[in-house]
């Protein structure tokens, strides 16, 4: 069984939750408005980084995944935020 080490599970989860920290104050009166380009690439680098340890964990690597892996030019905050809650949750999952 393939799994991703911890610390780069640690890794990920920790910038996952400092990203929903950040997305979270505007949810109430700016959730339907596009994320700011600065979160949107933060958010961009985070998919990324957990892309590539998809080859390193088979649950990664499942069906179930592929959705996450859709990298929209522009999400709005609400958008963000839900994502973020999944792999929140999955990441924490893998651990």
């Amino acid at each position: 069984m393939r799994v991703v080490p911890e610390d780069v599970l640690l890794d990920l989860l920790s910038r996952c939750l400092q990203l929903s920290r950040e997305v979270l104050p505007a949810l109430g009166e700016r959730g339907t408005e596009p994320v700011p380009e600065e979160v949107r690439a933060k958010y961009s680098r985070l998919l990324s980084d957990l892309h590539r340890q998809k080859r390193h964990d088979t649950v990664l690597a499942d069906e179930s995944w592929e959705w996450i892996w859709e990298d929209r030019p522009e999400f709005n905050h609400l958008q963000v935020y839900g994502r973020l809650a999944w792999l929140n949750y999955n990441l924490f999952d893998l651990l």
